[in-house]
């Protein structure tokens, strides 16, 4: 896992990479990338693996994609209401 500067910083590392990277913010998982090197059909497998570990993921924490969307938008209006304090939006 690396955090979103490091990530940054060494994007093109990544980029000429295999191997996928997990993209934390603050400790916390917020994406994750996946090198394609421009092969539509590796690309569409990588994603496919991808969404196979996270739904592995979920299964294991007991996660349904209603409850992770619910639990964003939870996290996204409380970062909100604390940049612009009670009352404002």
């Amino acid at each position: 896992m690396w955090g979103v500067r490091e990530f940054r910083r060494d994007l093109a590392d990544y980029i000429d990479g295999d191997e996928p990277v997990t993209v934390t913010r603050h400790g916390r998982r917020v994406g994750v990338f996946i090198p394609t090197h421009g092969d539509r059909e590796e690309a569409v497998a990588a994603y496919q693996a991808a969404s196979g570990r996270l739904r592995a993921l979920m299964a294991e924490h007991g996660a349904d994609e209603d409850e992770i969307v619910a639990e964003f938008d939870k996290a996204r209006r409380a970062a909100r209401k604390s940049r612009h304090g009670p009352g404002e939006s």
